[in-house]
């Protein structure tokens, strides 16, 4: 029942909270709240749950590699958006993303290779999206927008465990870190309120996803020594300091509160 409960309300809440954060604070602060492990997090605890410790361990080893595709589809959204619609972004976005992993799945085993080509797409995603000149430009929020998101999130959730359980903990943990907050909010506002908000978006997600790393780095490390409810603990309390250190200046884009 607690594994059906985080599945179903968790994730869901958490996109959310970035919907809600991105109309108050502009877009660029919501993808540094949105690069938060606010779905990795969620989704290892749940492998973690349902396949056990050392499984989840793997997973997140993987996960910490699998950052490097998850930023390769940064990286093409924020340049496609300039001449394709969203939607066709969003496909060759996911284009990418896959021959990424499937580059990834050659690369040997290990956490510290994991964690070099992690860093690797970290440094060269923050090189190459910056948030545009200017103050953000005001948007219209759309009621179908906040539940569409969370449908979507429901939906991957459920989606990455069933892979954990059918194809292993490598390719659980690159689908951990499946760009499902980038794809959607991003899609989302460049639908709705133009190419701004969502290259706004993805520059805000570029800053912060070294969060993702030092928590999928530390919980790997901790699942083999200690229980599930002190590593996942120790990651998000590492993770939040981090993440709180990398917080946007105010002239990166935020919005003022409405």
């Amino acid at each position: 029942m607690l594994i059906l409960i985080l599945k179903l309300l968790l994730v869901p809440s958490l996109l959310a909270t970035v919907t809600v954060i991105a109309r108050r604070w502009g877009p660029n602060v919501a993808g540094w709240v949105g690069s938060f492990p606010i779905v990795a997090g969620p989704v290892l605890l749940v492998i973690t749950l349902e396949q056990g410790a050392a499984f989840g361990a793997r997973a997140a080893g993987a996960a910490v590699a699998g950052i490097a595709p998850t930023m390769f589809f940064v990286v093409l959204y924020a340049y496609l958006s300039v001449r394709f619609r969203w939607w066709q972004a969003v496909l060759m976005g996911y284009l990418g993303w896959a021959v990424a992993v499937a580059l990834l799945a050659r690369a040997p085993a290990g956490l510290g290779v994991s964690a070099a080509i992690g860093c690797a797409g970290l440094a060269l995603a923050m090189a190459l999206v910056r948030p545009p000149p200017g103050p953000p430009l005001p948007q219209k929020p759309s009621r179908l927008e906040l539940p569409a998101r969370m449908l979507v999130g429901v939906l991957l959730t459920f989606v990455t465990s069933a892979l954990a359980a059918a194809f292993g903990p490598r390719l659980a943990g690159y689908a951990a870190i499946f760009p499902l907050v980038a794809s959607i909010v991003a899609s989302f506002s460049h639908a709705l309120h133009g190419r701004d908000p969502a290259v706004r978006f993805l520059a805000g997600m570029c800053r912060g996803m070294w969060s993702v790393a030092a928590f999928a780095l530390v919980l790997a490390l901790l699942l083999p020594r200690v229980g599930v409810a002190p590593a996942f603990l120790g990651s998000l309390a590492a993770t939040a300091v981090l993440h709180a250190a990398l917080r946007p200046r105010p002239a990166g884009g935020a919005a003022a509160p409405r």
